[in-house]
């Protein structure tokens, strides 16, 4: 009974002491930071050298340029009703529409969330129709949709690929 009893200790103290560098191992580990991505779409895309939409939207030099890139920022703003679009700062007061032709959708609740993603920058002109749709996605109040009194024409984004930020190790 002792030796069963003994040897059910010393079992607890190899196990205990075990777990117990699998933990320091664990954390030295997890002190390395790891940046981890929900991709959507085409997703193979590089995020080194993203550019932000301001410095795409600055690029663009007429109405006729489309520029390729992968551009990295917060989600400004994002559908509510499916995720089929979203928008992203260019400054304090504009944002760079960004659609995907239903290729994917994005998750509803988005809206604040760092993302990267690629596709092409062009010029286009939206209706007052497609402004208000856009602007009832989003919530906007009853006398902000009937304001929209004329289309916008404006640099916006097509996305073929975007990688929203899960975790970044801290």
């Amino acid at each position: 009974m002792k030796h069963l009893i003994l040897a059910t200790i010393a079992t607890i103290g190899l196990i205990s002491c075990q777990n117990g560098k699998n933990t320091a191992e664990n954390s030295s580990e997890s002190s390395t930071e790891t940046v981890e991505y929900l991709n959507f779409g085409d997703s193979t895309f590089s995020i080194e050298n993203a550019f932000t939409a301001a410095e795409v939207v600055q690029n663009m030099t007429d109405d006729l340029d489309t520029v390729w890139a992968v551009v990295g920022g917060p989600i400004t703003q994002v559908c509510t009703t499916k995720g089929c679009w979203m928008a992203t700062a260019i400054d304090s007061n504009n944002n760079l529409f960004v659609d995907y032709d239903y290729e994917f959708l994005l998750p509803t609740n988005s809206q604040g969330q760092e993302m990267i993603m690629s596709g092409y920058a062009y010029w286009d002109s939206t209706s007052v129709d497609q402004l208000r749709h856009y602007a009832e996605d989003r919530g906007a109040s009853e006398d902000e949709i009937t304001a929209i009194t004329a289309p916008v024409g404006e640099v916006m984004f097509k996305a073929k690929g975007v990688k929203i930020l899960l975790s970044n190790g801290e």
